[in-house]
């Protein structure tokens, strides 16, 4: 990690940023500030932050506009993006988790909170970074953790982030099964406020991806990788 890691802010409507930029600061990091969608795309190419925080509204857009266009041009692929937003139906953060999204924060977030997640997001990036670039699978598959993706022997299946960090962590011990609680506490952390429906997403979403058995379901227990 950076010694001083730069954390874009793209202000949108209803921004709580002015009050929680000084929280940011006081933590060291260099912040960019932003409220146009195109000005964000230039900002991440030339600047490179280590977080995006984004109001889900901006102008006449929103933060999944801006997704779609970082996976469309492969920018944050080693960043952290989250979505602060006032709307709290389970459908508008699943939209964010599934456009690429690591985090949904409902506004207005506690001061106390927001800096505990804040030091959260960046302790989960450095141990990610800390291990080793490609991870060997079992049975022939390699992750490959600079392209977030599974290489097959017959090609690549691309992974979001978060995708690509739940199956790092089911295939370090195939056929174990992981509690929901283990897996949001590896990769949320343990004070995180990553709810079950949360991991649920991001499983459907590898299971369509990589095949609906390659992921067993324990009920009541948890998940295993079986491939």
């Amino acid at each position: 990690m950076r010694s001083h890691p730069l954390v874009l802010l793209v202000e949108g409507v209803s921004s709580q940023f002015d009050e929680l930029e000084p929280i940011i600061e006081k933590a060291g990091f260099v912040v960019r500030k932003t409220n146009d969608i195109a000005n964000a795309m230039f900002y991440t190419r030339e600047y490179k932050p280590s977080l995006v925080l984004s109001d889900l509204a901006i102008q006449d857009k929103d933060a999944i506009d801006l997704l779609r266009d970082f996976e469309q041009y492969g920018l944050m692929q080693n960043g952290i993006v989250v979505i602060l937003s006032e709307r709290k139906e389970r459908y508008v953060e699943i939209a964010a988790l599934n456009a690429g999204a690591d985090d949904y924060l409902i506004k207005p977030v506690n001061n106390r909170l927001f800096a505990s997640k804040l030091q959260s997001w960046f302790r989960r990036r450095a141990t990610v970074d800390a291990n080793e670039p490609n991870a060997k699978v079992q049975l022939g598959y390699n992750l490959d953790k600079d392209r977030f993706s599974i290489l097959l022997p017959v090609g690549e299946i691309p992974l979001q982030r978060k995708e690509f960090e739940i199956v790092s962590l089911l295939t370090s011990k195939p056929r174990k099964i992981f509690t929901r609680v283990e897996i949001k506490e590896s990769i949320w952390g343990k004070s995180a406020k990553a709810k079950e429906r949360t991991i649920d997403v991001h499983i459907t979403n590898l299971r369509s991806k990589i095949g609906a058995k390659s992921i067993k379901t324990h009920k009541g227990k948890g998940y295993s990788f079986n491939l």
